[in-house]
């Protein structure tokens, strides 16, 4: 049987969650290759809440970041994916989930605005501009930068995975992500990606990848239910045309 290897390119300790997550069967199925291509550097020495009546996280990694600077937790928190609601949760703020990406947030924002300025803490990346969208229903939104990512190359174990025997899956879950394995990566194996997002998917397409395939929802329970989709196909097709 061809081997199947998930090739994680989340930080660590996220694509670590992700594979926890996974059904036990799939994990059982999956050789697993950790090569992060974004390393988070948080850049925020202090955090100004004094005149913010509320916060916006759109990353996990933005709460953990601002927990290291601020100890102050009585403020509303409009977050994007039960990640990051959960993580804001843990760490001691009022957080609820608005959306599970930019784009619903904003739809929720604008149909029910909260009293501002409400203060977004982010990396320096990322998708949507939120103050920018909020700013016509009377909603003032503060962005500050808390964090870099910063890309990474593949590792000689992943590269040497792509150009391997056998079958690869890539997750991937950010366009920045997506630009950075594309610009990376050398592909002889037979290559399977699932993106989170047609944002994602675009800088993929021009790859020689076996099958490329969007997540139904910009959320990683829905990236793991293409992994598993890719699995299977993986598990019952060998060689024939790319499909994309």
């Amino acid at each position: 049987m061809v081997e199947t290897t998930l090739l994680m390119t989340r930080p660590r300790v996220s694509g670590e969650r992700f594979v926890a997550d996974l059904p036990a069967v799939l994990r059982e199925r999956l050789t697993v290759c950790h090569s992060p291509l974004l390393r988070i550097v948080p850049i925020a020495e202090q955090i100004d809440l004094d005149d913010a009546r509320g916060l916006i996280f759109t990353s996990a990694n933005g709460v953990a970041i601002a927990a290291d600077v601020t100890d102050r937790r009585n403020l509303p928190c409009y977050c994007v994916g039960a990640w990051t609601t959960q993580t804001a949760r843990k760490l001691g703020w009022q957080a609820r989930m608005v959306g599970e990406d930019a784009a619903e947030l904003i739809a929720t924002l604008r149909a029910n605005p909260p009293q501002g300025p409400l203060l977004h803490l982010r990396g320096r990346h990322g998708s949507g501009d939120i103050a920018g969208e909020l700013a016509p229903v009377g909603c003032s939104v503060v962005v500050q930068v808390i964090y870099e990512q910063e890309v990474l190359p593949l590792t000689d174990a992943a590269q040497a995975t792509l150009n391997g025997p056998g079958q690869v899956i890539v997750p991937l879950f950010s366009p920045r992500t997506a630009q950075q394995f594309a610009r990376v990566a050398q592909i002889g194996a037979e290559v399977h990606a699932v993106a989170i997002s047609e944002a994602a998917a675009r800088p993929l397409r021009d790859l020689p990848l076996k099958r490329l395939i969007v997540a139904s929802r910009p959320t990683a329970a829905a990236l793991a239910d293409g992994v598993e989709i890719l699995a299977n196909q993986a598990s019952r097709v060998e060689g024939g045309p790319s499909a994309k």
